[in-house]
């Protein structure tokens, strides 16, 4: 009995690439082997591909036009398929087609057994190529057969002509960034022995991308044209690798993830970013999260469950891990919400204050997130999405009592990191002349008009305060017996310092303002290494690069003189000399007087 080529169509339906029919000179009756290798050759250090034999066949190239496959009987590992009673009940879902227990008792009485493996390859003809028919075969079909089979090697394994189920027996390990590729069935046919068969696995994984905003500098782009992650983690705004920012700022924060090529063949898919913070920063706040062009509502910011319009089956949570200083947003299965498909991309937002355990220039605050997924689409997943705990994949291997056999049915994606720089500057107030170091000096620190608030550390210290606050803050700073004071935790950019009150001695400049220039070159790109020491390579002040090898503290001197007076040669003599003086003339105009009026009376 001969299947038409519409069965070679289904026999590669869940396989990446189909066989090609390609014409040969004549039909092949002896024996022929088939060189088969998997395309992704690469992993078989993590990944055991078996191909097992459903059907033998043979490959008829007489009528070139309509080249045919042959089934000729039971293939060696398909022993258990004869008397399965799933396979026996399974049929195509059009209507009027016959289950493969149907055709099978169809045959007379007398029928061999290649007769009734070609009419249970009659109820298979026709199947689409990755079609729900066809995953559902070869999810039975995989149930079925336990036992035999051939390992497919690196360098491929002869197969004989026939029809096969490939399977990967791959298990995940931490962090390996991988996945289970679906049963694969697939044709070993005679017009592929002259060139080898390359099977494709059917796998793939999602990925994520962490950014954070620059609010100063303008970043670079990727290279090329981007991706649809690529170009959705940078849309808006200045999204990098790298920022600096004042100590109290809330610093903004972008994780995209995007998902597998192939989560049509998940049932059910779990997905889960893994956001790690430094201690340098606090809490998390206005967490967004968007579904594709959906965004989520939240019944708590930080610790709870985002939904669609209510909807709790959906069952999105939100956590916050204070003792690793995380952040977890876990779906229990993203294919719940409407629309999402194999572009979606998935979006998490939020700011973050920095503190005041930030480290100053290198080695920076680095935080990063990874994703943990869904990675085996064999693996029937059922979430709980009623329960808020933790709902991951597992495969309890027929022993659920026993959790050291549960293995968990999922991957992780390699980190993607950020870093978030600030700054310190260090004045030291002195004289103009002498070079001594001068206490009591105060200034003012404005960045624009707007006077900085700062924590007094009551050390010559001031460290950048939250903005916000109306207590506990200060605006002015003294120099110290030292002529020091030092201004903690600074975003690059450019400053006027005013000195408010001198020195006691000494009085305030002409003009009392000093601009400060402080710039950081940082990597504003979309490709840092994720080492800090390429993300910082210089801190310049006013056009001097500073002697910090961090890259972090910045150094000026602040003068002042002290007012200029004439010299006297006197003093409270001279002032006694000139009373004494006035006194004297005062005497002798007296007596002149009294002279005169003498001498006119004797006239008389």
């Amino acid at each position: 009995m001969k299947n038409t080529r519409k069965f070679l169509a289904m026999a590669a339906a869940l396989a990446l690439t189909a066989c090609t029919m390609a014409p040969v000179a004549s039909f092949a009756a002896d024996p022929v082997t088939v060189n088969v290798k998997m395309n992704t050759s690469s992993d078989n250090a993590t990944h055991t591909y078996t191909a097992y034999q459903i059907f033998t066949g043979e490959y008829d190239n007489t009528d070139p036009e309509n080249p045919e496959f042959n089934i000729t009987g039971w293939g060696s590992d398909a022993t258990a398929l004869k008397t399965d009673a799933a396979f026996l009940a399974f049929k195509k879902s059009e209507a009027g087609s016959k289950t493969v227990g149907e055709y099978i008792a169809a045959l007379p009485a007398t029928a061999t057994d290649a007769q009734k493996a070609a009419a249970a390859a009659k109820a298979l003809d026709g199947i689409a190529d990755d079609s729900a028919d066809a995953q559902a075969l070869a999810d039975i079909v995989a149930k079925a057969i336990t036992s035999g089979g051939t390992a497919i090697q690196e360098a491929g394994t002869d197969l004989a002509e026939g029809y096969y189920l490939i399977k990967d027996a791959y298990t995940a390990s931490d962090d390996s960034n991988d996945a289970v590729s679906r049963f694969i069935l697939q044709v070993s046919s005679s017009d592929k022995a002259a060139t080898g068969l390359s099977v494709a696995t059917k796998k793939s994984y999602p990925s994520v991308i962490k950014k954070v905003l620059e609010n100063v500098k303008t970043p670079a782009g990727f290279d090329g044209t981007p991706s649809a992650l690529e170009a959705a983690s940078i849309n808006g705004g200045k999204w990098n690798d790298v920022a600096d920012y004042n100590i109290g700022d809330a610093v903004p924060f972008r994780v995209c993830g995007s998902m597998p090529s192939t989560l049509n063949d998940y049932d059910a898919y779990y997905y889960k970013f893994t956001d790690t913070l430094g201690t340098e920063f606090d809490q998390p706040e206005e967490v967004t999260i968007k579904v594709g062009s959906t965004t989520l509502t939240a019944s708590n910011p930080i610790d709870g469950n985002y939904t669609v319009d209510g909807d709790t089956g959906t069952n999105c949570r939100v956590k916050w891990d204070a003792s690793k200083n995380q952040l977890l947003v876990t779906f229990e299965d993203i294919k719940a919400y409407a629309g999402v498909d194999a572009n979606t991309i998935v979006t998490v937002e939020y700011t973050a204050t920095l503190n005041d355990t930030a480290a100053i220039g290198l080695p920076g605050q680095e935080n990063k997130v990874d994703l943990t997924y869904s990675n085996n689409p064999n693996f029937e997943y059922n979430p709980d999405t009623s329960d808020d705990e933790e709902d991951v994949p597992k495969d309890d291997k027929g022993t659920p009592e026993d959790e050291t056999d549960d293995e968990e049915q999922t991957d992780k994606t390699p980190e993607d990191k950020v870093i978030v720089f600030t700054y310190e500057i260090d004045v030291t107030k002195i004289d103009g002349t002498t070079k001594d170091k001068l206490k009591d000096a105060e200034f003012e620190l404005k960045s624009g008009t707007t006077k900085i608030k700062f924590i007094d550390n009551n050390d010559g210290t001031y460290t950048v305060a939250d903005q916000s606050l109306t207590s506990g803050v200060t605006t002015t700073v003294k120099s110290g017996a030292d002529g020091v004071f030092k201004f903690i935790g600074l975003d690059d950019g450019t400053y006027t310092l005013t000195e408010t009150k001198a020195p006691e001695g000494y009085k305030l400049p002409a003009d009392p303002d000093v601009e400060l220039e402080l710039s950081a070159e940082t990597a504003n790109d979309q490709a840092w290494s994720g080492d800090p020491v390429d993300a910082l390579t210089d801190l310049v002040l006013n056009n001097e690069s500073v002697e910090d090898t961090n890259f972090g503290i910045a150094k000026i001197d602040v003068e002042n003189n002290k007012g200029t007076s004439l010299p006297t040669t006197g003093g409270m003599g001279t002032t006694l000399f000139v009373l004494g003086g006035g006194c004297a003339a005062g005497l002798a105009g007296i007596y002149l007087v009294s002279r005169k009026r003498s001498k006119d009376e004797n006239a008389d």
